[in-house]
């Protein structure tokens, strides 16, 4: 008998491309997101947690608590992180043995079972479930009021790293079409390493003579006391190629309740 598959979420389709718009499956990206799991079992007590990410057939697992990723488990009926999706609020099971659907399943029967789950969506700003941050452990166990406001902050925290990754990973990308629109426009020139050379002096990086001197040819650069600059024609280029440095200016991001939350997640540590 075939297994059959968990239900998906109604919005499914656009959430699989948001997934997928992150990179992070298959990025080896555990690094950046084992220090929530490992913060979340000390708060917690419970044995294992995991984070993971759902494309449109299996679960993906990006990091957790005894250091494996790259796992990937179907989304069959039986995954009860799949069911998490569903709602915005997270499943709490304290004990899988005594809850009406999940009492029959079929890992019940293993001497190595988990007991208690609880399982928390991870929600990007697009109110897209992503995927999910689970917590097992062997024996039955609940989650108190506070440690599932702390989890929950977590959560909030893994699905912001992630939308500031993907914009920023966006924003590199359109940055670098650009500039090299802008350059082989302005030069006519498809030699990368023209325009490598052209970005080696944006940064005030060191050239050859002969790179120099190609630059020269471009236009683009001139000798101005002995030294290797930017001609008038080139510091255009630059700005066209949004390769000017930028001031960085200090914001404050106001939201409610967010500001002690490192201080009482610490505290609870």
């Amino acid at each position: 008998m075939s297994t059959a598959l968990a239900p998906r979420p109604q919005n499914e389709e656009r959430r699989v491309v948001a997934v997928k718009r992150t990179g992070i499956i298959d990025g080896k990206q555990a690094d950046n997101f084992s220090i929530f799991c490992e913060m979340a079992k000390e708060l917690t007590g419970f044995d294992y947690v995991s984070f993971s990410l759902f494309d449109e057939n299996y679960q993906c697992g990006i990091a957790s608590t005894d250091g494996v990723s790259g796992d990937k488990s179907e989304r069959h009926e039986y995954n009860i992180c799949s069911y998490v999706l569903l709602s915005s609020e997270p499943t709490l099971i304290p004990d899988l043995t005594k809850h009406e659907k999940w009492k029959s399943h079929p890992s019940l029967q293993n001497e190595d079972r988990w007991l208690g789950y609880a399982g928390f969506p991870v929600i990007n700003k697009d109110n897209y479930a992503l995927g999910t941050f689970c917590l097992l452990n062997r024996q039955p166990l609940a989650l108190n009021d506070k440690q599932i406001t702390l989890v929950k902050g977590m959560c909030e925290r893994i699905a912001h790293q992630i939308d500031t990754q993907t914009e920023q990973k966006e924003i590199t990308a359109e940055t670098v079409q650009t500039a090299l629109k802008s350059f082989r426009t302005a030069t006519n020139s498809a030699d990368t390493s023209d325009l490598n050379d052209f970005l080696s002096l944006c940064s005030g990086k060191p050239i050859s003579e002969l790179s120099f001197s190609k630059l020269v040819d471009l236009d683009l650069a001139k000798y101005e006391n002995s030294e290797m600059v930017l001609s008038e024609a080139g510091k255009s280029l630059q700005r066209k190629m949004k390769l000017q440095p930028k001031v960085m200016k200090k914001s404050i991001i106001k939201t409610q309740n967010k500001p002690t939350f490192l201080d009482e997640l610490l505290g609870e540590l």
